[in-house]
């Protein structure tokens, strides 16, 4: 059990990393300014709740579905 703790662990901090990333290069933001918006997201929330299994999908996909929330401001009845 102990293991796959660590694994949803380090996926969901690899995948926050890229998304991150990838917000600061797109919206010409600091890293403080990243993390705070990507933390304060359903999407976020979504990818730390291992029933959704966000976890698993690649950056790429969890980044285009923050993007989509970002645009529409909201996730509900996209995602559920």
């Amino acid at each position: 059990m102990k293991q796959t703790d660590n694994n949803f662990e380090f996926l969901v901090e690899y995948i926050t990393a890229k998304v991150v990333e990838w917000m600061m290069k797109d919206q010409g933001i600091g890293l403080e300014e990243a993390l705070v918006r990507f933390h304060n997201t359903e999407t976020f929330e979504k990818l730390c709740d291992r029933k959704t299994a966000l976890y698993i999908e690649s950056p790429a996909y969890v980044y285009e579905t923050f993007m989509e929330e970002y645009r529409h401001g909201t996730l509900r009845n996209q995602t559920e």
